[in-house]
């Protein structure tokens, strides 16, 4: 049985999957826009590597969006 922190690291990739859609931007897009590397984003959304916690909030950023929002939004997938 899967945790809910496996849930919901589930769901935090899918969301920023999502966000990225909307915005018309590729994995590389990201990468550069949050200052890594396009094989340390594709770790991080494929779940082999925990994202830290200033990548994340670097990641709403570039999404013109706080952190809490990309969180909530993910929650609102495990419902």
């Amino acid at each position: 049985m899967e945790t809910y922190g496996e849930r919901m690291d589930a769901a935090l990739s899918t969301q920023i999957k999502v966000e990225m859609a909307e915005r018309d931007m590729t994995q590389a897009d990201l990468a550069a826009a949050v200052g890594v590397g396009r094989p340390a984003m594709n770790r991080y959304m494929k779940g082999h590597q925990s994202m830290p916690m200033p990548t994340f909030y670097k990641v709403a950023q570039a999404f013109g969006i706080t952190a809490h929002t990309l969180i909530q939004r993910a929650e609102d997938r495990l419902k």
